[in-house]
């Protein structure tokens, strides 16, 4: 499984590839075929997250912090199958097996 973490903070980036030891994965700001995107709508725009979509994602998980309402709906709206809050994204590994939400 390929795997994309969309993060500028290289020290959380690093936390949450760790968690996802074994897998393929990558840190970058741009979608080449990856399975799952992890994209931090704090550094990102969320209207990425219909691109990477129509580009073929199977799951976008979008994450900011818990008090960013405007940018969990927005998260929403462009389709993220998943938006959490900061705290839960450095256990990535578990998020990928969550289910997916309808937003």
């Amino acid at each position: 499984m390929k795997i994309l973490i969309m993060e500028k903070n290289l020290l959380l980036a690093s936390r949450i590839k760790n968690s996802l030891m074994g897998l393929e994965v990558r840190v970058g700001e741009d979608f080449q075929d990856e399975q799952v995107v992890f994209i931090n709508v704090e550094g990102f725009d969320p209207s990425l997250i219909k691109e990477i979509k129509k580009k073929g994602a199977k799951k976008v998980i979008a994450y900011c912090g818990h008090k960013r309402t405007d940018l969990i709906q927005k998260a929403k709206e462009n389709g993220a199958d998943l938006v959490v809050p900061n705290s839960k994204i450095v256990d990535a590994r578990s998020l990928i097996e969550a289910p997916i939400q309808n937003a």
